[in-house]
C-alpha cells in the first residue's frame, strides 16, 4: 500500500489523520499506552514494538496496529523512524 492509498484507508475507516512523526535513532519508550486506537504506516527506518505478549519489527511499509488503551514498548532503530499515523478516539 502507498502513502496515498494508506491516507485513503485511514479516512475510510474513521481515523483521523494525525501527519507524519519522526522519531530519532535508538529512541526508547518505555511500557506506556494511548488514549485512542492507532493505525500507522512506517515511511522510514524502523521500529521494535513488542506490545501483547510478542516483540514485531516493522520497516517501511509496514503497517502497525495497536487497540485503544494497548500498552507496549517503542526501540526505534539505527536509522530513526519516520511514520505516518492515524489515530481513533473511542
Amino acid at each position: 500500500m502507498d502513502r496515498t492509498a494508506f491516507e485513503a484507508d485511514l479516512a475510510a475507516r474513521g481515523f483521523e489523520n494525525a501527519g507524519v512523526k519522526e522519531m530519532v535513532p535508538h529512541c526508547h519508550e518505555d511500557l506506556h499506552s494511548h488514549d485512542f486506537e492507532v493505525r500507522a504506516m512506517v515511511l522510514e527506518g524502523s521500529i521494535d514494538l513488542t506490545f501483547n505478549g510478542a516483540k514485531r519489527h516493522y520497516a517501511p511499509g509496514d503497517i502497525v496496529e495497536m487497540a485503544h488503551g494497548c500498552e507496549h514498548i517503542e526501540d526505534v532503530g539505527p536509522d530513526g523512524l519516520k511514520f505516518l499515523v492515524g489515530r481513533k478516539h473511542s
